[in-house]
């Protein structure tokens, strides 16, 4: 709906002819100079009705008409004034539509009647301003789709921008993950077919060693097979928590249960792993990379620290929204594995490192005395779009 626009009361001046600037209720706002010479200088009244000389229902349809339409409506209508009644031509307008709390704001222009040839007059000068106006209107109107449009053209530019980059940045990511998958596989490769081979080789010469040997010695080469046999385990640790490739491979759940497994492969410790929920498919590869490394590193502090532990029991819950992780064991506790410089030396992270891990993808981490006896490790990670989404390292 297109509809005049006064920016302030001193613009009805540009009007000759005596123009009011009123409410569908009747209110007059503001009059021109000439509408207040001609109705009522210096009169107290705050309304048309106060001054109508004609039908007053009359005058309220016609300004209740005039809010609700498009074009201006034309009215014979009758004003008092100085000089007493006079008729006029009322050309109404809407400056502001009406609201659901507030009536519409009109503006009134009043054309006295005349004789034919001036009315005739008077009309075509009104088709013609009418005319221009609307000509005007119409080329704002054209200025603004045009404005829109080169708006919209520009904000579609930005976002299809924005999509290459995104899609571009994800890309480098993924390039650079699988760089560092590949690296660290080839250096687990290397441990495994090099080292490894050396150690299992110093292994079975030690063994053959150890049955020839006699007496005192035979003790002192059993200790160095068990040394080497534990450096091996190391090796083969190494190797496994080395490549990352063992989750996409196997799938999340079913790599912590590998690596839970090759833990607990000598014996020591009776395994028991449980599964809750069902896994999301995909799993975001920042939760994935941080629960495995704490779950290496707890397993590890466990054979490390958990004096006289036989039972190992290992949680994972996906629970919807979050996926959480439980190590417990039935060792002898916090109280008497205190962190010593050197206890990380597998990983590299230890226990502020796991705890730095879960920061990093928006989860919590917790340590503490089992109910019973023991120790239990708990991390939790949202699975959530606002969880943080580091890179795996």
């Amino acid at each position: 709906m297109m509809h005049l626009q006064l920016r302030h009361e001193p613009d009805l001046e540009v009007y000759l002819e005596p123009s009011v600037i009123a409410l569908t209720d009747g209110s007059i706002r503001a009059l021109n100079r000439a509408a207040s010479q001609l109705l009522a200088p210096g009169h107290a009244a705050t309304s048309l009705f106060d001054i109508c000389a004609s039908r007053v229902d009359a005058l309220r349809t016609y300004l209740q008409a005039c809010s609700g339409s498009r074009h201006p409506l034309i009215e014979r209508v009758g004003f008092n004034g100085p000089d007493g009644a006079g008729d006029y031509r009322c050309f109404g307008n809407v400056l502001v539509p009406r609201r659901k709390s507030q009536p519409a704001t009109l503006l009134l222009r009043l054309f006295p009647l005349l004789d034919s040839r001036f009315s005739a007059a008077a009309e075509r000068m009104r088709r013609l301003t009418a005319e221009r106006q609307r000509s005007v209107a119409l080329q704002q109107f054209d200025e603004l789709r045009s404005d829109r449009l080169r708006l919209v053209e520009q904000y579609c530019f930005v976002a299809e921008a924005l999509r290459v980059v995104e899609a571009r940045t994800h890309q480098l990511e993924n390039e650079l993950n699988h760089i560092r998958a590949d690296e660290r596989e080839r250096i687990a490769r290397d441990l495994h077919d090099h080292a490894g081979h050396e150690m299992a080789q110093v292994l079975v010469e030690l063994r053959a060693l150890q049955e020839s040997t006699k007496g005192p010695a035979r003790r002192r080469v059993e200790e160095i097979v068990e040394h080497v046999a534990g450096v091996g385990r190391k090796i083969h640790h190494a190797v496994v928590s080395g490549r990352p490739r063992i989750v996409e491979e196997l799938g999340f759940s079913r790599a912590i249960e590998t690596m839970a497994t090759s833990f607990a492969a000598d014996g020591r410790l009776q395994l028991c792993f449980r599964r809750k929920g069902a896994e999301p498919d995909p799993m975001p590869a920042a939760i994935e990379e941080a629960l495995y490394r704490v779950a290496q590193e707890a397993l590890t502090n466990c054979l490390k620290h958990a004096l006289g532990a036989r039972k190992l029991d290992i949680v994972l819950d996906f629970a919807g929204t979050s996926v959480s992780l439980t190590i417990a064991d039935d060792g002898a506790g916090l109280q008497n594995v205190p962190e010593r410089p050197g206890d990380d030396i597998h990983t590299g992270i230890g226990l502020p490192g796991m705890r730095q891990r879960m920061a990093d993808v928006g989860g919590t981490l917790g340590i503490g005395p089992r109910c019973d006896k023991g120790t239990i490790v708990t991390a939790i990670a949202p699975l959530t779009d606002s969880a943080p989404r580091s890179a795996p390292s």
